[in-house]
């Protein structure tokens, strides 16, 4: 039909059809559109390579990551797999990396981050085609210019990696019901296995999971493919059968994560959200949220007049799936996350939104550009306002380093001498020192742990349970002190002139309603060291730390080290 108007117009009026083309406008909007998403794909890489050159050497969790995976044995990794939050899969890929480029090449390591972090955005680019909006525009715009997915995703943790298997699931089980009737083998076969690998990656990817199962059960009712849904409750039903090896794991973990428990209402869930959604401004936590009521109420509507009015308009059948999948994850995720009731940090989020942004990639762009001009103008006009003002401030953002303990330790490694001892008061950041310091002296913490591979939380639990716990410390730096050495301290302790008595120690105990309670071991811990130090040493020194130029440390892991010597 398209041909024959053309050849009419073209005999009418002696224009041919190279030159209608290129005043067709919606050649001319595709254009704009195809501009706009190769300039962000391109900031989008450019962003995740200035990471892995500034970001520096390697945080606790990453550290974490890093030794457990490279234990002698495989069966030691499993055995130690309750102190690290994540299932095998990701450690497997990292054992296989560091045997081949070295477990202490930071580089590498970095590399490997990066490699996956633009791994995400070729998902990105994979799930625009496939649900028929051809270019990632909106999801690149929300995903590729945060600072948050950026910096843990591309982090030596399974988030990024997670989040890359995710995004396929989404697409293989669009491809499963995109001919509901009867789906080819290799279809099934391809959502089966991201489905497992996704879910082996992150315990969280199997609530997203649970929402493209939901979606992509919506097409198939739509369509009476019974035969499809079975299919899809199958492969969901596989990847939940994988998990169970990691009932026993999560059972014995139960033992200790009160010690890092949360009450995680909503509201504090909305507000630890938001700085994801926020990142670099937080004016763009209004921007998600206008965005997704925006695509429901438009969704909503099309489905009302189409039952009730009897309205002609169809809801695509990608826009269905991508909107009951955003639904169902936004609203499982919350649920998981509330019940699993922990102080969240960015990097619980980061997989979520880069779900939700797909989703409304093609929520958005899964329209006929004739049938819905003004809702396609949207992406690109989303994308540019986002490439106007947000890129200065993530790529000022992404100068800041992990850590500084790498720096710390060698500042501590280059003035220490054998007889000292390194006092790390962050016992969880001790992970980190002993990766990066080489140095002759001893290193302690407090409280006193004996393996500082991974986050022993069960020992910590241990010395909250032992009296005096931290004695041991104390004598140990009253000896050094007293033979003449010093006892360098890898961040603040307070030395505080106060003599009021400290808190009472009592041991952790679970009341009759199931929770727990315990005092605040750490913090006086660190009161008592101090206070023994500034009662007994001479001197007190400061180590200055020096940063690249125009670089900062993220909060998480900023140590301030110092020195004591003498005793009196």
């Amino acid at each position: 039909m398209t041909a024959l108007l053309a050849e009419e117009v073209t005999a009418s009026t002696g224009l041919n059809a190279s030159k209608l083309s290129e005043r067709n406008p919606v050649r001319w909007f595709e254009r704009v559109e195809y501009f706009v998403v190769v300039l962000l794909s391109l900031i989008a890489a450019a962003l995740h390579a200035r990471l892995a050159a500034n970001v520096g050497g390697l945080w606790r969790d990453e550290t974490n990551s890093i030794n457990l995976a490279t234990l002698p044995t495989f069966a030691e990794l499993w055995r130690l797999l309750d102190y690290d939050s994540f299932p095998v899969l990701y450690f497997a890929v990292l054992r296989v990396w560091a045997g081949i480029f070295g477990a202490g090449n930071d580089e590498a390591l970095r590399a490997l981050g990066l490699l996956i972090g633009l791994g995400v955005l070729g998902a990105l680019w994979a799930n625009a085609r496939a649900f028929g909006s051809r270019l990632p525009i909106l999801s690149l715009a929300l995903v590729g210019l945060n600072p948050m997915i950026v910096r843990y995703g591309d982090s030596n943790r399974a988030y990024g990696l997670g989040i890359l298997l995710i995004l396929l699931t989404l697409r293989s089980f669009w491809r499963l019901v995109e001919q509901p009737v009867r789906p080819a083998g290799k279809r099934i076969a391809f959502a089966a296995i991201f489905a497992v690998l996704s879910v082996q990656c992150l315990y969280y990817n199997s609530v997203l999971l649970l929402a493209i199962a939901a979606g992509a059960v919506a097409v198939a009712f739509r369509a009476r493919a019974w035969r499809t849904i079975s299919i899809i409750l199958g492969i969901g039903a596989l990847a939940a059968a994988s998990l169970l090896p990691y009932v026993p794991i999560i059972i014995r973990t139960r033992e200790w994560t009160f010690l890092v428990s949360h009450p995680a209402t909503f509201s504090w869930l909305w507000t630890r959200a938001g700085e994801v959604m926020g990142a670099p401004d937080p004016l763009l936590i209004w921007l998600w949220v206008a965005l997704v009521l925006l695509g429901l109420g438009w969704v909503g509507t099309v489905v009302v007049r189409s039952f009730w009015q009897g309205s002609s308009v169809r809801l695509p059948a990608p826009v269905l799936f991508a909107a009951v999948t955003l639904v169902v994850g936004f609203v499982a995720y919350s649920l998981f996350l509330r019940a699993l009731n922990y102080y969240t940090r960015p990097w619980y989020y980061i997989t979520l939104f880069a779900f939700l942004a797909c989703a409304l990639d093609a929520v958005f762009g899964a329209w006929p550009l004739r049938a819905s001009p003004a809702w396609r103008a949207l992406r690109p006009l989303v994308a540019l306002v986002l490439l106007s003002f947000t890129v200065p401030m993530s790529w000022n953002e992404l100068l800041t380093r992990h850590t500084n303990v790498d720096l710390v330790a060698a500042q501590i490694e280059a003035v220490s001498r054998p007889g000292d001892v390194v006092l790390v008061p962050r016992w969880e950041c001790a992970i980190t020192f002993r990766r990066y310091y080489h140095g002759k002296a001893d290193v302690i913490t407090i409280p006193p742990i004996e393996d500082h591979r991974v986050h022993r939380y069960d020992l910590v639990l241990k010395q909250m349970k032992t009296p005096d716990a931290d004695q041991p410390v104390l004598d140990r730096m009253e000896k050094v002190l007293r033979s003449g050495h010093r006892v360098f301290f890898a961040d603040t302790l307070p030395f505080e002139t106060s003599i009021a008595p400290l808190p009472n120690l009592f041991p952790p105990y679970q009341d009759a309603h199931g929770g727990w309670h315990r005092a605040q071991y750490i913090s006086v811990w660190k009161q008592q060291a101090g206070r023994f130090l500034r009662a007994h040493a001479t001197g007190v020194t400061r180590i200055p730390v020096t940063l690249p130029p125009g670089s900062e440390v993220q909060k998480f892991e900023r140590l301030d080290p110092g020195v004591v010597e003498g005793w009196q």
